[in-house]
């Protein structure tokens, strides 16, 4: 996905988020948006928005004197999740398809979102599990890729997300599949980094190994070549998340073995879905061809 001129103010959005929640003073705000403006004419118009996002965030961070302002709000995010935690296991334990359920509280989770919807609903999100299905679903076709597939690695988004990721591995894991979960190796906004991974005991019950690099979604050539090494092994790929959508989406890289699982938070994302903004997507990756 490419970026567009509408994708500006949302680099400014999650600016102003990293400068609330990080409670940096008022009054000093005005310097960290002028330094983060001044490298928004520099970006690369052929880059994805996760990754013009990222330089102007982390301008950001280095005018605010911080290498993560969201620290203290990912952990309460966790700890938010984690209340959740038992009532959506024996949801998902005991639902019909627990695999597709597990999916279904997974992408609730991905509404925790302090970048784009800082003034999230959990509770509105998980009651829509039982009550709706994904707005664009490629679940079947996934169930026949699953059949054949052994090493299957999923791309982390979002603290507090991270905690219901976890059913979603043992769902996998109850099937006999590898599962490797990926994390962020520096902090971007909210993103799950291997602090979070052992917070939140993802790191028990899964092999946790980093991208090799600190942007929002999955920039290839950011990325290490041990990481790169193990997408290109695995048989299947989730991810999570809309930057993982707009940096991975079309790509030959990603192929057919890649599957997105999101909500729509901006009408960019919706319409290079097909779909309408605020829906969930279960989407299988379609490569572009010149």
């Amino acid at each position: 996905m490419k970026v567009r001129m509408e994708c500006v103010p949302c680099y400014l959005q999650q600016v102003l988020s990293a400068i609330k929640i990080g409670e940096f003073p008022e009054e000093r705000a005005n310097d960290v948006f002028n330094a983060a403006m001044r490298i928004i004419p520099q970006l690369d118009p052929d880059a994805s928005p996760a990754e013009n996002s990222t330089l102007v965030l982390l301008e950001a961070y280095k005018a605010m004197g911080v290498d993560d302002p969201f620290k203290l709000a990912k952990e309460e995010s966790n700890e938010l999740a984690e209340k959740f935690y038992p009532q959506l296991k024996k949801l998902v334990m005991q639902a019909e398809d627990p695999l597709l359920t597990a999916f279904k509280v997974s992408v609730a989770g991905n509404i925790i979102d302090m970048g784009i919807m800082p003034e999230f609903d959990l509770d509105e999100a998980l009651a829509e599990i039982t009550e709706k299905e994904f707005d664009l679903c490629d679940y079947d076709e996934f169930k026949h890729c699953l059949q054949k597939a052994q090493k299957i690695m999923i791309l982390a988004d979002n603290s507090g997300e991270i905690v219901f990721d976890k059913l979603l591995v043992l769902v996998l894991q109850a099937y006999g599949k590898d599962v490797t979960y990926v994390v962020k190796a520096a902090p971007i906004l909210n993103d799950v980094t291997m602090d979070d991974a052992v917070a939140t005991g993802m790191a028990q019950i899964a092999e946790v190994i980093t991208n090799g690099a600190g942007f929002l979604g999955t920039v290839l050539h950011r990325c290490s070549q041990d990481f790169l090494t193990g997408f290109a092994e695995a048989d299947l790929v989730i991810g999570k998340g809309q930057a993982n959508f707009e940096s991975l989406e079309g790509t030959e890289f990603a192929g057919a073995k890649t599957f997105f699982v999101l909500r729509a938070k901006c009408d960019l994302v919706a319409n290079c879905a097909g779909v309408r903004f605020g829906d969930t997507i279960f989407m299988r990756n379609k490569v572009k061809t010149s």
